[in-house]
């Protein structure tokens, strides 16, 4: 698992939309790699945020797929 693997499926993981072993390698990464460990925190309790107020409605797949891309090709 690396970092761009782990924040790929890193929504997914939150939502427990993931198979038990992809949710244990997550979970292994973010232990052991602080920054992604932060940035799912960040997502956590922003996402808690968002259901809170009844507005957190998932991207679609291909959406977020674009955003990652354009994201990790700065």
């Amino acid at each position: 698992m690396n970092c761009r693997e782990c924040v790929e499926h890193l929504y997914e993981y939150l939502d427990l939309e993931l198979t038990p072993d992809l949710e244990r390698e997550i979970r292994a990464h973010l232990v052991a790699c602080p920054p992604c460990g932060e940035h799912h925190d960040f997502e956590a309790v922003f996402l808690k945020f968002l259901r809170a107020r009844g507005s957190a409605q998932g991207a679609p797949p291909a959406l977020r797929r674009r955003i990652l891309e354009q994201l990790f090709d700065e």
